[in-house]
């Protein structure tokens, strides 16, 4: 006789205690009383608020709220309080030198260090982004054979601190990937970083290899620079068919307008960079509702990577190229296009990733944004973009990730830099609290 899952299940929950089925065991219970919070959804502050946590989950938020019996109390009440940040393009397995070529990187990656080490350095770039606010992360390739998942898998199990990760494993790519021309390429560094795609079902084959170990997103490269290949839109389209049927957002690396439109018209959620894109093309974006991630810097950061440059370039023509991707976000932002904080950081950068992820946002506000929608494309945008409705909010039921800095972001959004609280499912990861202006 065959035993049916459901009547497995049944049989179980009869021979267990009377309840043990229902309940999990008393889960902690922490109310945080905080002095302002932002409402992310709304895109301001509300003031002073009590945020009641059971377990990992927000139970609660309101004026006034009693302390159950048995809970830790945390006052934050002379701090603002946000939503758990969120970076939406991150590469926790890459770092790559200045004027170092990718496959230089990936020879180094593969032959010397191995995957034990990039996973060891990827753990390491994970605390940094949770150590900075950010408690959930995107991360988009260039992460080896799935090593991303296998970071994700160390994280979700709690044997490595870190933000949740949403990992992509190899971006599907045309011939070559990013990789510089390889006549030869003797020991495969493009298969090894990249899912190269030959043909519509191979594309469908490749979306059911990710989604099958653990992907959270697809990754594409519409266009691969510095290489000339480029995917079909027939080969685009079969993707995200095949990646919506498994509820996948689709993350579309393009830098050309020609790119970025056929990505958009192929049905993809989300698109990277597009440094250089048109009114008509924006307005696509905006009317199908496509998220733009810009990876603009910080003035600050940005004046930090050229000081590595052989020849430093002015000041001012630093900060004319920021101009260019400023008004690029203010374009977007003003024909109604969604806007998603990504960092896409892969230098090494003073302070560790996560403080790179942090100046990014400011730099949306010195693009032109005020301060509360730069913090909404870290927080509200980026956890649509996911697909998780838990996260980037502060409301019941939404994952208790919380962050606590000194000051008003929204009137100035540097005070995101004076991170006291940091807490990830309920947890407090980091805590300084003390030291909140006011104190």
């Amino acid at each position: 006789m065959r035993l049916t899952l459901a009547a497995a299940a049944a049989l179980l929950a009869a021979c267990l205690p009377a309840g043990a089925v229902a309940q999990r065991g008393p889960q902690p219970t922490v109310l945080v009383r905080a002095g302002n919070v932002f409402d992310s959804e709304a895109g301001r502050m509300v003031g002073a608020r009590d945020i009641l946590i059971r377990g990992d989950r927000i139970a609660e938020v309101g004026e006034g709220i009693a302390a159950p019996e048995g809970a830790t109390v945390i006052d934050l009440r002379a701090c603002s309080v946000l939503p758990g940040l969120i970076d939406a393009h991150t590469h926790l397995l890459l770092e790559q030198g200045f004027g170092e070529g990718l496959s230089a990187v990936a020879a180094r990656d593969h032959a010397i260090n191995g995957d034990a080490s990039r996973v060891l350095s990827g753990a390491r770039r994970a605390g940094d982004y949770l150590a900075a606010g950010f408690t959930t992360i995107r991360d988009l390739g260039n992460s080896g054979r799935f090593l991303d998942l296998v970071l994700a898998q160390g994280v979700e199990d709690g044997r490595v601190g870190g933000p949740r990760i949403f990992g992509s494993g190899p971006g599907l790519a045309p011939e070559g990937g990013q990789m510089e021309s390889l006549p030869v390429d003797a020991h495969d560094l493009v298969d090894g970083e990249y899912r190269v795609v030959n043909g519509v079902d191979d594309a469908r084959r490749a979306v059911r290899d990710a989604v099958a170990r653990g992907a959270r997103v697809i990754k594409i490269y519409p266009e691969a620079t510095p290489q000339r290949t480029h995917l079909s839109p027939e080969e685009m389209s079969a993707i995200v068919v095949e990646a919506k049927r498994s509820g996948l957002p689709v993350a579309a690396h393009a830098t050309s307008d020609a790119s970025i439109r056929e990505a958009v018209e192929a049905g993809v959620t989300s698109i990277e960079h597009a440094y250089e894109i048109s009114e008509d093309t924006l307005r696509l974006m905006a009317a199908r509702k496509v998220w733009l991630v810009p990876t603009e810097p910080s003035l600050t950061m940005a004046l930090e990577f050229v000081k590595q440059w052989p020849q430093t370039p002015p000041r001012e023509e630093v900060e004319g190229h920021l101009k260019q991707g400023g008004d690029r976000i203010l374009r977007a932002h003003r024909l109604g296009v969604p806007i998603a904080l990504g960092s896409d950081l892969y230098f090494p950068y003073e302070g560790g990733r996560g403080h790179g992820s942090r100046e990014t946002l400011i730099g949306y506000a010195e693009a032109g944004l005020v301060p509360a929608q730069a913090l909404r494309s870290a927080t509200w945008e980026a956890g649509r973009l996911l697909g998780d409705d838990r996260l980037g909010v502060v409301r019941p039921r939404a994952w208790a990730d919380l962050v606590a800095v000194s000051g008003d972001p929204t009137a100035d959004i540097t005070a995101v830099r004076s991170v006291r609280l940091v807490m990830k499912g309920g947890k407090v990861e980091v805590a300084n609290h003390g030291a909140c202006a006011g104190t």
